[in-house]
């Protein structure tokens, strides 16, 4: 697993993307695809549900502003369903007619989108599944009870064989007719790598565009693994990314008291970027081509915060597995530096132990300004559980809404930076975001001299 191409690694550095689900289930605020199925709550029998396909008409699809919005909400990437389960290609295809070129947007909707993403310097994703229900050669994957097809098929090599080659015809059209792409998001593995020939299908994929990154979900052919809805306790030790609703479902669904609290979405973001991993977000447009309002203020909360502090969630690398449980908020590390996410104003100062170094500096992200060890402080030099006799690397509450990092080696009680606003509770409760984010500098351990010669300066990084 792991992506090896040098224009590739992009992957492990972003951190936040966001999914986009749209089609024409979007009319009906169902979800995407399933109410195909007769098990579903939301069920509409095929025929209802294809014929959505000749009213779907998204008059004011503006992928520009889509992309804008990505940007501001401070994302690196953008996958959209290219097609889904249902098997509704959102772009020009030769192998059906059930597309967005034929039926009813009379136009390839997978160009514009991929052009404007491109413009905005975002990477461009699309979401291919394994799966359509569309087909008539498609077979019945038998991976559980619940996920059995509209139109059941037993498995059939030769039909399975033409079904194969529109599938990987498909996916020629996508990487070939569209510039570069730089991620294929495939979903519900079945039947093997044999069956899917998977090894043969990445190859084609690769030397049509050798950047592309794939996901896990074509049978042993993935680059990252993707769990869904949750954040895994003990993480892939891979690449990996989870993907994550706003409300209630992947499609576009109107009722605003579905949605997340934005710090909730932020939490998860910083509890992802804690392990390692990518937070994928998903957005579901309206049929118009248009955000609910509720998913945009959510992403621009995040995209605020983030551009004061997105230095401690970008580029970063998951907490080292030595860490102590001694600061219970999100710690992230790039590099020398580690940074400390403060969920709330603490009624103690916090003890950090075992960073594995010295503390040369401390400053708050979002000013810049330093935060200072006062002076004449006994410092405990870190990675070591003996404590001194004096109190171990406490913190000092950090001032409200700012944002910081620290710079490690020693502990020692923190003081915040002068001119910082007054300090205010943080209230998750009323969606607040971390109090502060503090970037510690640090030297590892085996640089610790009686002196500062040989040890790392400062780094000041602008809010």
């Amino acid at each position: 697993m792991r992506a090896s191409h040098p224009e590739a690694q992009w992957f492990d550095e972003a951190r936040f993307g966001l999914f986009i689900h749209w089609g024409p289930y979007s009319l009906r605020e169902i979800e995407a695809s399933w109410p195909l199925l007769d098990k579903s709550d939301k069920a509409i029998g095929v025929e209802a549900y294809e014929a959505l396909a000749d009213e779907f008409n998204p008059a004011r699809y503006d992928p520009k502003a889509w992309a804008r919005a990505a940007k501001e909400a401070g994302a690196k990437y953008v996958v959209l369903t290219a097609k889904h389960h249902d098997g509704f290609c959102l772009f020009d295809t030769k192998t059906t007619d059930y597309n967005a070129a034929r039926r009813g947007p009379k136009r390839d909707l997978i160009g514009p989108y991929v052009e404007a993403m491109r413009d905005e310097g975002l990477k461009v994703g699309l979401y291919f599944t394994t799966i359509d229900w569309h087909d008539p050669d498609f077979a019945t994957i038998p991976i559980a009870s619940w996920l059995a097809s509209p139109k059941p098929n037993v498995y059939d090599p030769l039909r399975w064989w033409s079904f194969h080659q529109r599938f990987v015809e498909q996916l020629r059209e996508l990487l070939t007719g569209y510039g570069r792409i730089d991620l294929i998001w495939f979903d519900v593995p079945g039947f093997g790598a044999d069956r899917w020939r998977s090894h043969e299908v990445k190859r084609m994929m690769l030397n049509l565009q050798p950047h592309l990154v794939v996901n896990d979900r074509l049978p042993d052919a993935g680059d990252y693994e993707t769990p869904e809805q949750f954040v895994p306790l003990h993480p892939p030790d891979e690449w990996w990314e989870t993907c994550l609703t706003m409300n209630d479902q992947w499609a576009y669904h109107s009722d605003p008291d579905t949605y997340k609290p934005p710090v909730a979405l932020l939490d998860t973001l910083l509890e992802v970027a804690t392990k390692g991993g990518n937070l994928l977000l998903n957005v579901g447009p309206r049929p118009d081509g248009t955000w609910p309002e509720p998913a945009l203020a959510r992403l621009e909360a995040i995209g605020a915060w983030l551009r004061h502090s997105g230095e401690s969630v970008y580029g970063t690398q998951r907490t080292p597995a030595h860490f102590p449980p001694a600061f219970y908020g999100p710690t992230t590390v790039k590099s020398k530096t580690v940074y400390l996410h403060v969920r709330d104003i603490p009624r103690f100062p916090l003890e950090l132990r075992e960073m594995g170094g010295r503390v040369r500096n401390v400053r708050l992200v979002r000013t810049g300004g330093a935060a200072q060890l006062p002076d004449g402080s006994r410092q405990r030099l870190l990675g070591r559980r003996r404590r001194s006799s004096q109190h171990p690397a406490p913190l000092d509450r950090p001032a409200g809404g700012v944002a910081g990092r620290m710079e490690h080696g020693r502990g020692g009680r923190i003081r915040g930076a002068s001119g910082l606003a007054r300090e205010t509770r943080l209230n998750r409760l009323k969606g607040r975001f971390p109090q502060a984010v503090y970037a510690f500098l640090t030297t590892p351990a085996s640089s610790r001299t009686s002196d500062s010669s040989g040890v790392m300066n400062s780094v000041f990084c602008p809010s």
